[in-house]
């Protein structure tokens, strides 16, 4: 990835710097402006794709199969498992319009690590069985970044399973999911509510954590690698140039394809640039895997406490609709048994 003077649009240019993903399950969308590398989605996109009317074949063969397979998992109610093979298919269906994983959450209402590793598990054999050509290894299972997530996430990628730390606003997290095995982290820009109230003001965008956690974890020699998510603007796009990746929602990417830029402007505004990094001093290195009291004390101070406020309200909203979702399931039973 390198730097140009020539003029090109923002969208192209910021693929020289960082690896940029698709926020959005719209296949259209990624046919319009890709090739992404990744494909991002979680409890509210999928909802918000499924309330289409072309989505309803789609939907309908989910309940279908949940329907032959629920005793095979007992314990799960259709719902559940409906829009859970609802969301692989909706994964499936942009796969091959990225170039490496697509993203399914876990069900954000899960609070036990037993029960999260079970959720993990259950996505990957439901994507091995809709898809038996599919490689797992293009699976990446995303887990809210709490103590019980990131614990799940150290087991299951002692499974293989691939995972991603979401709703990540602190360093703390970060660094746990590292000791924890995680393949990517997700660190939020804003708080997620920004994207769901136009008129909410959260304060701005913390864009420095993406550029802490990058160096934490390049110094101590972490694989994990930062995926920035929640971005709203063109500058904040521009200030992540030279992130591992970022996830770009449906409409900044529509901005920042119809964006003309020159890249060395862009250089000078990236937090990432080479003067920054002549810079860089040795970050001391932290554990907590086997330290659950320091990392909730850490934790809980981090932003004097903001970091996990903003944690509960992005997991809150995103269990908002995994009941939403749920219940669109129940509706469209019920509208199928009624037509029957």
């Amino acid at each position: 990835m390198g730097s140009y003077t020539e003029a090109t649009n923002m969208l192209e240019y910021l693929r020289t710097k960082s690896k940029v993903d698709c926020d959005s399950l719209d296949v259209p969308l990624a046919k319009e402006l890709g090739p992404f590398v990744d494909s991002t989605s979680n409890q509210a996109d999928a909802y918000l794709e499924l309330i289409l009317p072309h989505r309803a074949e789609l939907l309908n063969e989910s309940l279908s199969l949940a329907h032959k397979i629920q005793n095979e998992y007992p314990g799960v109610s259709f719902e559940e498992l409906a829009l859970e093979i609802a969301m692989v298919k909706l994964g499936l269906a942009i796969a091959p319009f990225i170039t490496e994983e697509i993203h399914i959450m876990t069900n954000p209402t899960l609070t036990s690590t037993s029960k999260i590793v079970e959720n993990a598990q259950r996505i990957s054999a439901l994507t091995a069985r809709i898809s038996p050509s599919f490689p797992l290894s293009r699976l990446c299972v995303k887990v809210v970044s709490t103590w019980e997530g990131l614990q799940a996430c150290r087991k299951l990628s002692a499974l293989n399973i691939n995972t991603l730390a979401t709703t990540l606003f602190t360093l703390e997290q970060a660094i746990l999911a590292a000791e924890s095995g995680c393949m990517y982290i997700a660190p939020f820009v804003h708080e997620l509510k920004a994207f769901f109230d136009e008129s909410y003001n959260d304060g701005g965008a913390n864009l420095a954590l993406c550029y802490e956690i990058q160096q934490y974890y390049k110094m101590n020699q972490y694989p994990t690698k930062v995926k920035a998510a929640g971005l709203l603007t063109l500058d904040e796009a521009k200030a992540l140039a030279g992130v591992t990746s970022m996830t770009v929602a449906p409409d900044l990417l529509r901005t920042l394809a119809a964006t003309d830029v020159v890249g060395n402007d862009v250089d000078n505004s990236s937090l990432f640039r080479e003067e920054n990094k002549s810079q860089e001093g040795k970050m001391k290195r932290m554990t907590y895997i086997e330290d659950e009291a320091g990392w909730r004390k850490a934790y809980a101070k981090a932003y004097e406490g903001k970091g996990q406020w903003k944690t509960n309200e992005a997991i809150g909203i995103f269990r908002e609709y995994q009941v939403k979702a749920e219940r669109l399931v129940l509706d469209t039973e019920r509208g199928i048994r009624h037509h029957d």
